[in-house]
């Protein structure tokens, strides 16, 4: 070799330094080739349906700037959380240039969860990781996943996840990656620890069910709407039912969509258990702790919508206290949904299959110790609401409820109109089931405690299938007091809604069965109301003049001053009404001292009508406002209509004609809202006003 070879370097050198002997033609460097991007990433479904509004929400919380962005998706099995989860990752590819990780947790189901030690190495052999140099411990593994994606731009998608702890090992250590996760479960410690964004996932939109249901299909089934609405119904618009019944429709194109899902095992394909909604039902169940399941299946009783804390803890026979903690794993497991104002929903499907649980779990005796306990929890708080509605009402027997029984306050009139209005469609479904069930004290007075409630709130229908119900249990088991009562009751509905044929049926059969002056009394009163009602006066007051007679001779102070306020309505019919002004200034007298809200205001509205047709309707005015105030403070929406019925022709006397218009209108809109045919005569009122 001649002469001594050496390198000499001058300057600030950028890029590759070669150190080299003789080098002949051209020098070409090669940087190392990147890593292709991995892609775990499942398929997405061919016919996504809506959501819009939380795959907005899901982009939002990746935008947001986090340190970690990390999104949990959750809601009960079937709801479509991984499907929506699979989607938006696909929409969103475009963002995570390094790829997409993801994993079956395989939290619920079939088998033993997936560790997150399993979990790890996984992802390490999606990086290729040669076996000689994955480190023994799980920790480090861990720590050699965190260094192998900082810095990296991808997506972490975890899948079914049953708890925080399975998925915490998982997270990146950088910022440039997301995560996304989908539990059945709320994971709240993953929410506050690691500030997770929470996306609760909810059934899809009656529109967005039929799309999804249809989309597959383009056979003549798809337009019949009727029938597409009731299988949308019965699959409760849950995405995975849907998605059951839409292949199954495929497969059966002969078969009427009103038949494809009689009963929770029609909702499968059966060829898997991801596809099966019982199974995927079966595997949320079988988590829970057996306090847990004790009040999930329980909840399957209850005949309502919704329920609230007091009649859960009356169900399971349990304190509020004991009671709250299961309802909030409920909650979390997305076996329940919290509403406002402390309540809780089953969804449909949900609750069908907490049904059956009950029926194969539970003993026979306490399922039917939870049904009383139910029973007594709604009848003794409608009986407390009625106490505070009618407070002079009859009472009549109420056994004390059962151990277990968890009973709300009911302080005042305001608390119970707030408490019927938030159960009124549980009071009837629960009273259907004392019905059916044989439950028979329930079912007759259920109706006695609702009826104040359902009159004066205008729910007449509902008012009339409760005292119908009543009426049946009472003639079956000889209960002659409930059977008058029930048909009374009847025949008042029957008035009220204009049907007066119907009414005085109704109520001549009721006085055949009473047997005391009260009750008669009442019958008669209420037989004076309907022929005055319809212009058979000299009827309606002998009727009156009957019952103020048996009032009296009961010693009935509160069905005195009724049959006196009824009397002066027809002495006022009749013309005569000077006579008319001395039976409502005597209902007044009769009452000092009551609180006999509704007595005084029939007294006001009584007095109001004999001034106004006494040529005085400025006193009439008074008086009429008064009655107004009156029933409205104790909710009675037909007679406040009828008030301001008069109110409207009392300003029409005085020469106020906006002033009657606008109380005309008032009136006219209750009576259209009770669908009463008193409307068209207020509503002629206006036109010639």
């Amino acid at each position: 070799m001649d002469g001594d070879l050496s390198n000499s370097l001058t300057g600030s050198p950028s890029g590759p330094v070669v150190q080299a002997g003789t080098i002949t033609g051209n020098i070409h460097f090669h940087p190392p080739t990147p890593p292709a991007p991995i892609n775990q990433l499942p398929p997405d479904v061919p016919h996504f349906v809506g959501r819009a509004a939380e795959l907005a929400l899901l982009t939002a919380h990746l935008d947001r700037g986090t340190a970690l962005p990390i999104a949990a998706i959750s809601g009960t099995g079937g709801m479509g959380k991984t499907t929506l989860a699979v989607h938006w990752a696909h929409r969103e590819l475009h963002r995570f240039p390094d790829g997409v990780l993801y994993a079956n947790l395989r939290g619920f189901g079939p088998g033993d969860a997936v560790p997150p030690a399993t979990v790890v190495r996984d992802f390490l052999d999606a990086f290729r990781v040669p076996a000689e140099r994955v480190p023994a411990g799980v920790d480090a593994q861990a720590a050699l996943y965190r260094s192998l994606i900082r810095d990296r731009r991808m997506l972490v998608l975890l899948d079914n996840a049953r708890a925080a702890d399975q998925v915490r090992p998982l997270l990146p250590g950088s910022p440039t990656s997301a995560v996304l996760i989908t539990s059945r479960y709320r994971l709240d410690s993953l929410i506050a620890r690691e500030q997770a964004d929470h996306l609760p996932l909810d059934r899809l939109s009656a529109q967005e069910s039929r799309t999804l249901l249809t989309a597959r299909l383009t056979d003549p089934r798809v337009t019949d709407d009727e029938a597409v609405d009731r299988l949308v119904a019965r699959c409760g618009r849950l995405p995975l039912a849907l998605a059951i019944a839409g292949a199954r429709a495929v497969t059966e194109p002969h078969r009427p969509l009103d038949h494809l899902v009689p009963d929770l095992d029609d909702l499968s394909t059966g060829d898997s258990p991801d596809t099966d909604l019982r199974a995927v039902f079966d595997s949320s169940y079988r988590a829970l702790a057996p306090g847990e399941a004790r009040l999930f299946r329980l909840l399957g009783l209850h005949p309502g919508g919704d329920i609230a804390h007091p009649a859960a803890a009356s169900l399971a026979g349990l304190p509020l206290a004991a009671t709250r903690t299961l309802l909030t794993a409920l909650t979390r497991a997305s076996l329940l949904t919290a509403l406002p104002g402390d309540r809780f929903q089953v969804h449909d499907l949900l609750h069908e299959y907490a049904a059956e649980r009950a029926a194969e779990d539970e003993a026979a005796a306490d399922r039917r110790s939870a049904i009383v306990r139910l029973l007594d929890h709604y009848t003794h708080t409608s009986y407390a609401g009625e106490r505070r509605i009618y407070p002079s009402r009859d009472a009549i027997a109420l056994p004390g409820p059962a151990p277990g029984v968890v009973l709300p306050d009911v302080p005042d009139r305001g608390a119970a109109w707030e408490w019927f209005g938030a159960e009124r469609a549980n009071l009837m479904a629960v009273l259907f089931l004392a019905a059916r069930e044989g439950f028979d004290r329930h079912a007759i007075v259920l109706p006695w405690a609702l009826s104040s409630y359902l009159g004066r709130v205008g729910q007449w229908r509902d008012w009339e299938l409760s005292q119908l119900a009543a009426l049946s249990i009472a003639r079956a088991t000889g209960d002659r007091a409930a059977e008058a009562l029930g048909l009374l009751v009847l025949g008042r509905i029957r008035t009220l809604a204009g049907q007066r044929q119907e009414a005085v049926r109704w109520l001549e059969e009721a006085l055949e069965v009473t047997t005391d002056p009260a009750g008669a009394a009442h019958v008669h009163e209420a037989l004076s109301l309907v022929h005055e009602r319809d212009g058979e006066l000299e009827m309606a007051r002998s009727y009156a003049e009957d019952a103020l007679d048996l009032a009296r001779r009961a010693g009935h102070r509160i069905r005195e001053a009724r049959a006196l306020a009824q009397l002066g309505r027809v002495w006022s019919e009749l013309g005569d009404h000077r006579a008319a002004h001395h039976c409502c200034a005597r209902v007044a007298e009769v009452l000092a001292g009551s609180d006999d809200q509704s007595g005084l205001a029939d007294a006001a509205e009584g007095m109001a009508r004999a001034l106004l047709r006494l040529g005085e309707p400025a006193r009439a005015r008074a008086h009429c406002e008064r009655a107004i105030a009156l029933y409205r403070e104790v909710g009675d929406r037909w007679w406040e209509s009828v008030s301001w019925h008069r109110l409207g022709d009392i300003h029409a006397a005085l020469g106020e004609v906006d002033a009657a218009r606008s109380a005309w209108q008032r009136a006219a809109e209750v009576f259209d809202d009770l669908g009463h045919p008193d409307a068209a005569v207020v509503r002629a009122k206006l036109e010639n006003a």
